[in-house]
């Protein structure tokens, strides 16, 4: 049995892929064709890098606080360890050893509270960096792909494929195009003319 390279969805696009380009080719011998690798458009643009940045600043700012919440709930617990050995000691008095038991179950209330509150400052300060790095890598490949249409138009190239995309199998979607025009570079141009100057070295 031969090894098929795509999907059932996969075969149908291409088929269709194919037929729309012999249908165009007939009526049109001067289509142009273009490829573009949008991932490296992606990683490459000056955004998506201050973007990665940002991101970082902000997941070291939510570990610093997690780390002192952790500090916190560490020091809680080393007065309930030290409590625990008081009440432990007989030379103590009924009283007393009352007295300690209280104290540790306010300790243990306030551990528990602290706890509680680190779980919760995690969940919110992760999900609420999560939905605003979604929001910001969606603008960014809204502009990435305004930039490819922008230098498509100017170069008068009729479809422009995305040669970084894979099939369920992890081959190239896009395998062999005759005459192959790359306008990753000229677009990655496009999109980075305004890019911020970087800071020298030293400062």
């Amino acid at each position: 049995m031969k090894f098929s390279l795509l999907s059932r969805s996969s075969r149908t696009f291409f088929v269709l892929l194919c037929s729309f380009g012999l249908a165009i080719s007939n009526a049109s011998a001067e289509l142009k064709v273009a490829m573009v690798d949008m991932t490296t458009l992606l990683n490459n643009y000056h955004k998506t890098k201050t973007a990665e940045l940002e991101d970082k600043v902000n997941r070291d700012a939510i570990q610093k606080g997690d780390a002192e919440r952790a500090s916190a709930m560490s020091a809680v617990g080393e007065e309930l360890r030290k409590l625990g050995l008081d009440y432990r000691d007989p030379q103590i008095s009924p009283e007393k050893r009352t007295s300690i038991a209280a104290e540790a179950k306010d300790r243990q209330d306030t551990l528990e509270v602290l706890k509680k509150e680190r779980d919760e400052y995690l969940s919110r300060s992760s999900r609420a960096l999560s939905q605003k790095m979604v929001a910001i890598m969606d603008e960014i490949r809204t502009e990435v792909i305004a930039a490819v249409n922008k230098h498509a138009e100017g170069a008068e190239v009729d479809y422009v494929f995305d040669e970084s995309g894979l099939t369920t199998t992890q081959v190239p979607f896009i395998v062999y195009v005759r005459n192959r025009v790359d306008i990753t570079a000229d677009v990655l141009k496009l999109l980075n003319k305004d890019a911020p100057e970087a800071p020298a070295k030293g400062e």
